[in-house]
């Protein structure tokens, strides 16, 4: 079961229709004392950098969410959900993100549109995630996907896929149980939903019978 995030910064509506599509059984959750003990927790995310930090500080998921991630449960996290996972963001100079990932999100750029909205290339990076069903290194293959963003973080250890916008930045970051999305794949398509496919089984959870992971 996929706990997914409530706590009035991300873009539900459109994540609970991709998991419906992809048989992945979910519930959305404002606390987590409320939320179920085992699976996945998705933390989406849009606006700012700032205000996100405050809203989970205020629903006591800021405090929970490392907790979980050292009991063992995975973490996903798409669009500024990356962002708030790693070190920080100079849109919010002096707030801490959740440290569970490496890197600091910085403005796009220079010299392009910011904010970045529309569609890019993404590229994998060695070694990626496995996947079932998908060849190795795990991420299907070069695609694109939607973005709507001014902040990203920069290339890292941690980063699986690449794409640019006036400079490189990560796409996908991933660290043991932890993984992130910049774009938003959930809006991305048929290569998009089948990339949060992947993402979600090789996390661990498993759709209804009709929609293998592999």
């Amino acid at each position: 079961m996929i706990t997914l995030i409530d706590y009035g910064a991300g873009n539900l509506h459109s994540l609970e229709g991709a998991l419906d599509s992809l048989g992945f059984a979910h519930r959305r959750v404002a606390r987590p004392e409320d939320a179920p003990s085992e699976g996945l927790l998705l933390l989406p995310g849009v606006g700012h950098f700032g205000a996100a930090q405050a809203a989970l500080r205020a629903t006591s998921w800021w405090d929970a969410l490392p907790r979980r991630v050292t009991e063992g449960r995975p973490l996903l996290g798409i669009c500024l959900g990356l962002q708030l996972l790693a070190e920080g963001s100079e849109e919010a100079p002096g707030v801490p993100g959740l440290g569970l990932l490496p890197g600091f999100a910085r403005r796009l750029g220079p010299g392009v549109k910011v904010p970045h909205m529309g569609w890019a290339p993404v590229k994998p990076v060695e070694p990626g995630f496995k996947g079932p069903g998908y060849p190795e290194p795990g991420f299907p293959e070069p695609g694109w996907l939607y973005f709507v963003h001014s902040f990203a973080l920069p290339v890292t250890t941690a980063t699986l896929a690449t794409a640019e916008h006036g400079r490189p930045f990560t796409a996908l970051a991933g660290q043991g149980r932890v993984l992130g999305f910049q774009p938003h794949p959930e809006k991305s398509g048929p290569f998009g939903r089948r990339l949060l496919a992947a993402a979600l089984c090789f996390l661990g959870e498993s759709p209804f019978p009709e929609f293998p992971c592999s």
